[in-house]
């Protein structure tokens, strides 16, 4: 028997077993007419803020499907502070992003115009739709926050969360020396947020490089090869994630 589907709703402020869930329409959807669920199977439910139910599906008359709460199952920690800053890409770049650094456990996600960025507009409930979809495959109990897109002096000081000093790296493909683990292993090790700045297709440009060390950040190296930008989003984020 496999695992249970997961489902993102929204829980009962108080929730205790016994507590009924009237599941949204796409989620009920989804449970009705894709998975072509029965009352009684189990689910697990989850609301984005670390909490996770077993519950029991009941399918009702008409389009009215509830889950009646049966145990909570765990509240997970933080996976810790990582923060991911990249400026816009193509839609289906961007999308594809922010799904798997979701699955890889990253906390913020802020997309940044920058000089050479693209020009698009943003689509906030696409990407909130696709990082609850992520969440819900990867089976992780939080849903990373996604900004609006801001331009790059701004994410230089953003700080969404109450902690100490932050460590914030650029990765600049002219970098030789600073390897990206270099003052990365030590910030998670010490539970200090980790802001990482991934550039368009082009790079950051040299005004925008001085911009970031004079604001702080520090200037890391991927490698020796020149990465796409989501390779290196998604290579930053995996080294960040597993640096502790």
């Amino acid at each position: 028997m496999g695992r249970p589907h997961r489902f993102h709703v929204d829980l009962p402020l108080a929730p205790v077993p016994g507590s009924v869930v009237t599941l949204a329409t796409p989620v009920a959807h989804q449970v009705a007419r894709v998975l072509r669920m029965r009352s009684g199977d189990v689910v697990h439910l989850f609301d984005g803020n670390g909490g996770e139910w077993r519950a029991f599906i009941e399918i009702g008359s008409g389009n009215a499907i509830v889950a009646t709460l049966d145990g909570f199952l765990a509240e997970t920690s933080p996976m810790g502070s990582v923060v991911l800053c990249l400026s816009l890409l193509k839609g289906e770049k961007f999308d594809w992003v922010i799904q798997k650094s979701t699955e890889l456990g990253i906390s913020h996600i802020v997309p940044m115009v920058t000089e050479r960025s693209l020009p698009g507009s943003a689509r906030p409930d696409r990407w909130h739709r696709i990082a609850v979809e992520a969440s819900e495959q990867s089976g992780r109990t939080t849903i990373p926050e996604i900004t609006p897109p801001m331009p790059l002096r701004h994410a230089l000081t953003f700080q969404p969360m109450q902690a100490g000093p932050p460590c914030r790296v650029i990765c600049w493909e002219d970098e030789r020396t600073v390897p990206f683990l270099a003052p990365v292993r030590p910030a998670r090790a010490t539970g200090a947020p980790v802001f990482l700045y991934v550039g368009p297709e082009g790079g950051f440009s040299a005004t925008e490089v001085d911009l970031a060390l004079g604001s702080g950040a520090q200037a890391v190296s991927l490698g020796s090869l020149i990465l796409r930008s989501e390779t290196a989003a998604i290579a930053a984020v995996t080294l960040a994630m597993h640096a502790t």
